[in-house]
């Protein structure tokens, strides 16, 4: 039975709060989600993974490694609420059989891998992340501006701090204008260096994923290899992302964008399928007017990656 309202708005910029009031309302809702944390960001607030199903076949969605990115932060936990209303129904949901999804695959999503530099584009400077004003100042150029920024409270760009040719992605940062922490393209001191980045490498080492989606923003594309690294079949996979979705096949990322991201280094460890979505088309923070045709693309993809 559809619960009476929508637990998951679309109507404002989604905070690291707002989030974790649309979990206790989604478990309220539907008993059958399971939630773990799987670490906690710079600032402490927790990283949650939310699973859905309990078939062998396990695959893991994440999004807002970026913190200008938290639209896509709000596609996966309203991916979350309405898989779940049509599988209590017993219906289908974008034509995919959702028994037939829960019975054989568990879908373990990490909403907001970002938290804290979620917060601070939203909000800029506050008492919540105080301790770090002058800093972030400074790695801001001095702007109170911080709607631009990506990286976590560190400055260290999260998805550039994996271990995937992360000595490369440190060494290209002067040629971007990098000189240590700032709002973007910052690798960090090594990799896995920040307490977000390796609460998912250790989540993901500790399940047995058949593939990997990360969503960001934007371009309306999917990236499947890594350094020529990429098998056929996920190849094939990206196909079959392209042609349910209507984004572009991409290879491999251009300039600073080629290294040291999560689904390069799952792609390289595991050599298994792994993907970047760039959702939207424009300049981050997108806008949520732009949300329901954001989510109507993205939504198919993610049930076909449970089931492909």
């Amino acid at each position: 039975m559809k619960h009476a309202e929508n637990i998951v708005k679309a109507s404002q910029p989604y905070t690291y709060e707002l989030m974790l009031s649309d979990i206790h309302g989604l478990v309220h809702a539907f008993p059958f989600l399971n939630v773990t944390t799987i670490g906690k960001s710079v600032l402490g607030k927790e990283i949650f993974a939310i699973s859905i199903g309990h078939g062998q076949n396990e695959v893991t969605y994440n999004a807002s490694h970026h913190g200008a990115e938290w639209i896509t932060s709000l596609i996966l936990m309203k991916f979350i609420e309405d898989y779940s209303t049509y599988f209590s129904m017993g219906t289908n949901f974008y034509g995919f059989n959702l028994q037939h999804i829960f019975d054989n695959t568990t879908i373990r999503i990490v909403p907001m891998v970002n938290p804290d530099g979620v917060n601070l584009n939203i909000r800029g400077l506050t008492s919540e992340n105080m301790e770090y004003h002058d800093r972030l100042l400074k790695w801001n150029n001095g702007s109170y501006d911080f709607t631009h920024w990506s990286a976590n409270i560190h400055g260290v760009d999260l998805n550039h701090n994996y271990d995937a040719f992360w000595e490369v992605s440190r060494k290209q940062e002067p040629k971007y204008s990098i000189f240590g922490p700032s709002a973007s393209k910052h690798s960090g001191e090594n990799a896995e260096s920040e307490p977000e980045t390796k609460a998912l490498a250790d989540f993901t080492r500790a399940h047995d994923f058949r593939l990997v989606i990360a969503f960001h923003s934007q371009g309306e594309e999917i990236y499947w290899d890594f350094a020529n690294k990429a098998t056929e079949e996920a190849h094939d996979i990206a196909k079959k992302f392209r042609d349910i979705s209507g984004y572009r096949i991409m290879g491999i990322a251009p300039g600073a964008a080629s290294v040291g991201g999560y689904k390069d280094w799952f792609i390289n460890k595991f050599n298994r399928p792994g993907f970047t979505v760039e959702v939207g088309l424009g300049e981050n923070p997108l806008p949520m007017s732009q949300f329901e045709e954001i989510y109507k693309k993205n939504v198919s993809i993610m049930l076909l990656g449970a089931v492909v």
